[in-house]
């Protein structure tokens, strides 16, 4: 079988769009908690990117968070359809924008906010391909998604493929985590002196 027809049959695998969907799904709540937690930090954070006027903080900050929810819904609800992880992908998207921007600006000293341990962590190029890793397993799950929704004939999906997408879901949200902690580690060991405030970014 030629490498064309194997990529062919995997992006008409429903394992690997239900994997992809729901490990992007826990990513994303967990990200999503700490904002609706303290809404007020995430709006400081939403206002230290310098993007907009400060007047719009407010608003640009709800927006995000509404779309960062209505992204893990789509995914668990409908998370065979392309347009689920696609719009999860532009959640994601938006976010590594503002944190390419600003380290383009040179300012890595305004904090990541991303959830959990990471919060206090500062902008830096790994915390980009960390979410530019994200953004491959969404662009993976949308193409499949939409593989399968081109198929006249879609696999069934069956009990031994639920436990199989669990198991692929867990072990990418376990090398999420361990990508943050390493990242949280690495930034607590370059400069603890640096720590001086602790505003969401």
């Amino acid at each position: 079988m030629s490498a064309a027809a194997e990529i062919s049959n995997v992006l008409r695998d429903p394992v690997v769009v239900a994997a992809c969907s729901a490990a992007a799904a826990l990513v994303l709540a967990h990200s999503l908690w700490p904002k609706l937690r303290d809404f007020t930090g995430f709006q400081a954070a939403v206002s230290a990117y310098r993007l907009m006027p400060q007047a719009w903080s407010r608003w640009v900050a709800l927006a995000y968070a509404g779309a960062e929810a209505a992204s893990v819904a789509a995914l668990v609800a409908t998370p065979l359809r392309p347009g689920a992880a696609l719009l999860a992908a532009l959640v994601v998207a938006i976010a590594s924008g503002a944190v390419g921007i600003n380290l383009l600006r040179g300012r890595r000293d305004i904090r990541c906010g991303c959830g959990s341990a990471a919060d206090s962590l500062r902008l830096s190029p790994g915390l980009l391909a960390r979410n530019l890793g994200l953004l491959a397993v969404l662009g993976l799950a949308a193409a499949t998604a939409a593989g399968l929704a081109a198929d006249a004939a879609p696999r069934a999906f069956t009990l031994p493929d639920y436990l199989a997408a669990g198991f692929c879901a867990l072990a990418l949200l376990l090398l999420w985590l361990g990508a943050t902690q390493v990242l949280v580690n690495a930034d607590r060991a370059a400069a603890p002196s640096r720590r001086t405030h602790s505003t969401y970014s």
